[in-house]
Formats: C-alpha cells, structure tokens, sequence
C-alpha cells in the first residue's frame, strides 16, 4: 500500500506533484510486471481516504484541509492489507514527515507545530503508537521523506527504530529515482 501525503506543507517545492507522478508510476510498474500483487493508494490529509487509480491523476492537496493524518493513513492501509492477507505486507509512505492530526478515542485532534520545520508532540506520539501496531500485525514502513528538518527526520527515524523499516531522505526531482530502484532492488531479493 503506497501511502500519499496530501497535506498542505507537500504543496510546497513540488513535492505533492513529484509524489503523485511516483505513485502513478508504481501503480503502472506493479500492474504490469507484478499482476499478482495487491497494490492500493492511500492519500491522507487531516483524514485518510482510499484514492482509486481513476481519481489520482486529479487528485490534489487541499488548502481548507491542510493537516497531515499519518495516524489514520497507516489505520486505513493496515485495513486494506487486511483484506488482501499476504505473506510480504508493507507500506511506501511518501511525506515530509510532519504529523499534525490525529485521532484519540475516536476524536480528531488537529495542531500546528510548536515552531517551523517541527512537529505536535502530541500528534507525534499517537502516530508511533499507530506504528507499533502496524509492526505488531508484520507490516513493513518504508518512508520517503521529502523535509530535512532535523525534527522531522528525528521523528521518522522514530518510526524507522520501531518498526524495522527504512527511511530515504530525497528530494522531489529524486523521488521517483530512489522509490523505483529500492521497489525493484527489493522485488528481486524475495523472489
């Protein structure tokens, strides 16, 4: 499950339309070379939705919903691979790494950082407990991050530790560069 930032902030630099061209490109790589695979699109924002191929090459982020949910992303792709029971479960998250929404006892709570280039504490730590269950049900994080804020590469080297994943740290015009030659490289070694 590929797992689309789609927060205001991916606005910025072109990070949202470089993403949306490498999710496009897996979408195609995976269908073609990999028919059997169970591949899904998940965009999140201040929710997360499940985005069908049709609707992505429109898809967009949304100035009037501009918080970033990577707490519901990763519930909603853990729900999808539920459905799809295979023996190789991950996600590719591409983000900037700044979680500023989540959910507690089914509210939503949403909050700007303290400062630039940081990140709600409290956003934060409902976010790792979601990757400790995630990990807990065998499900593999591979983060692209596209921020080199040290706050940021802080908390999603967090997540890296928890759960056993790895994280790339590139730039937009890279992103598809790195994302399609870790997939295949990794392909290759479980086949």
């Amino acid at each position: 499950v590929l797992l689309l930032d789609m927060s205001w902030s991916m606005s910025w630099e072109g990070r949202f339309a470089a993403a949306k061209k490498v999710a496009l490109a897996m979408e195609s790589l995976i269908r073609s070379r990999y028919p059997r695979d169970y591949f899904a699109i998940v965009g999140f924002f201040t929710r997360a939705v499940e985005l069908r191929l049709r609707d992505l090459p429109e898809a967009s982020w949304n100035m009037g919903d501009p918080f970033t949910n990577l707490q519901d992303g990763l519930r909603l792709g853990a729900e999808l691979l539920a459905r799809h029971r295979s023996t190789n479960q991950h996600f590719i998250v591409i983000t900037d790494g700044q979680p500023t929404a989540y959910f507690q006892k089914g509210r939503l709570f949403c909050e700007w950082p303290l400062s630039f280039g940081g990140i709600s504490m409290r956003a934060a730590q409902e976010t790792l407990k979601e990757v400790e269950r995630v990990t807990r049900l065998g499900i593999t994080i591979n983060t692209f991050m596209l921020d080199d804020s040290p706050s940021l590469r802080a908390f999603v080297e967090r997540m890296t530790r928890i759960n056993h994943g790895r994280a790339l740290y590139t730039r937009p015009d890279r992103l598809g560069e790195y994302l399609l030659v870790d997939y295949l490289s990794h392909k290759r070694k479980k086949v």
